[in-house]
């Protein structure tokens, strides 16, 4: 399928063995954002054969993708200028290994409902890295005073929650999976600038934005990641309602 974006996600180094692997297993889907097609798609094939190699399996993977991704909300609760750049390093590990997941898939042919099942669980466990914006805003303005160890407590209970209501939804949609397309993706798909407004209010550009933020408050000693946190929970609750009017459109 020919991409807005181009054909493949190659580089300039990528072999003829590259090339093969990655048609067999980058092909472009709607739900492509410019962040994993133009930097984490690049590289992650190459990491996609050493595990090949390895012999993990797409599962392990994808679980191991899970960890990561709640780790980055973790850190993001620390709320120092450090723990913020952990924090991208881990989000873009998971959403890394979340690509390479479905490419060993593809490439071994070992795709399953099993791993559409944990591919659910990993756009859960976006919704604790969400509200760990609100309580690392809090932290920040001294609205709330908690232990290193409190914070984990209260980030393992918020994820149990999550996960307690949506492990039976996500086997759900599981069994009932279809391949309509989200609305909200249809309308990115149609214009470059929807593409990158889609990339900026996501959390690939929430974590790229937060730290040429962290860099700019070390050398300007500016106050701008509290702002932008709360600016962005905004932003989010106006899209939930532009997404949940859109796709009642639809029925």
């Amino acid at each position: 399928m020919q991409s807005q974006y181009g054909k493949l996600p190659t580089t300039f180094f990528d072999t003829k063995k590259i090339i093969e692997y990655r048609e067999k297993s980058q092909t472009y889907s709607a739900k492509e954002d410019l962040w994993s097609w133009f930097v984490l798609r690049r590289i992650s094939i190459y990491l996609t054969i050493v595990l090949i190699k390895l012999r993990f399996t797409p599962n392990a993977v994808s679980w191991l993708s899970l960890v990561g991704m709640l780790s980055s909300g973790f850190l993001m609760m620390i709320s120092t200028p450090l723990a913020f750049v952990l924090a991208f390093f881990a989000y873009n590990l998971g959403y890394l290994l979340d690509c390479v997941d479905g490419e060993i898939a593809r490439i071994t042919k070992n795709t399953s409902k099993k791993g559409y099942f944990i591919d659910l669980l990993i756009q859960a466990a976006q919704l604790p890295i969400f509200l760990s914006f609100l309580l690392s805003f809090l932290i920040m303005t001294e609205r709330l005073a908690v232990t290193t160890s409190e914070l984990l407590m209260v980030y393992l209970l918020i994820v149990a929650i999550i996960l307690s209501l949506l492990v039976p939804l996500s086997f759900q949609l599981t069994k009932i999976k279809e391949n309509e397309q989200d609305p909200v993706n249809r309308i990115r798909s149609k214009s470059i600038l929807f593409t990158f407004v889609g990339f900026f209010l996501g959390l690939p550009g929430f974590f790229a934005t937060l730290l040429v933020l962290v860099i700019v408050e070390s050398l300007f000693s500016w106050t701008i990641v509290p702002a932008y946190m709360i600016l962005f929970l905004l932003i989010l609750t106006a899209k939930m309602v532009a997404r949940l009017f859109l796709t009642l459109k639809t029925y």
